[in-house]
């Protein structure tokens, strides 16, 4: 019941406006973000830019971050997976600058995941991001790190920069 409120009250916002939105979605949206249920968790954050239209993200970055990391490394692979297919929308509602400081790291981590399917996901975010971001960010953050990794001791690491820098030209 949970993972259902959270994946629908985000929707809402824009419907009630940003008062009611500051006094009654926004402490539920807060306390769902706690759950202990990472499903509740990943749900909320696919409806974010809902939020975003009502009430701007900026005011709950630092409240969305320790979420977003503890979902980053859960355990089950489709959570993981789910979480860094939300990334180049939260790119967009977050600006290059936080991005680069705040989740970036998460993103140069996703490359050495030990599941393919959260590597190559991981590339296309690299991807996504750098038409978000323009080339020059990409040739900054994107290129450097998988190139970084040519000479990782694991060969499944050393794979993945050949995949990036195909996908990024």
């Amino acid at each position: 019941m949970r993972s259902a409120l959270a994946e629908n009250i985000l929707s809402i916002c824009p419907i009630i406006e940003r008062g009611p939105t500051n006094d009654h979605v926004l402490p539920i949206f807060l306390n769902l973000l706690r759950d202990e249920n990472s499903e509740v968790r990943l749900n909320l954050f696919k409806r974010l830019e809902d939020l975003n239209q009502v009430i701007g993200i900026e005011n709950l970055q630092e409240s969305i971050i320790p979420s977003l990391t503890d979902l980053s490394q859960d355990k089950n692979w489709r959570i993981k997976l789910s979480v860094v297919q939300q990334f180049p929308v939260l790119a967009r509602q977050l600006g290059e600058p936080f991005f680069n400081e705040r989740l970036n790291p998460i993103s140069v981590a996703w490359l050495q995941d030990s599941i393919f399917t959260i590597r190559e996901a991981a590339i296309e975010n690299f991807k996504e991001l750098s038409k978000i971001f323009g080339a020059q960010w990409a040739s900054r953050f994107a290129v450097q790190r998988l190139v970084a990794l040519h000479t990782d001791p694991n060969y499944l690491h050393r794979q993945t920069p050949l995949f990036g820098i195909t996908a990024l030209a």
